[in-house]
């Protein structure tokens, strides 16, 4: 794929679960909370988590419509 080429939803899905991974795989006692990747701020926030839980969520929505 060209790097000029726009990023198709299912690429931006698969980064996403990728993201959820590894914050899974991390954090055991308490999934999906921040501390499982590089962008991880102070333990309070994470960019990368919020951009990957905010896609997961749009994506549902538009597969769970009536």
């Amino acid at each position: 794929m060209p790097i000029d080429e726009p990023v198709s939803t299912a690429t931006e899905f698969f980064v996403a679960k990728q993201v959820l991974d590894a914050h899974w795989s991390r954090a055991l006692d308490e999934p999906w909370r921040v501390g499982g990747c590089l962008e991880c701020h102070g333990g309070k926030d994470c960019p990368q988590l919020d951009w990957a839980l905010g896609l997961m969520a749009e994506v549902a929505s538009v597969m769970l419509q009536k």
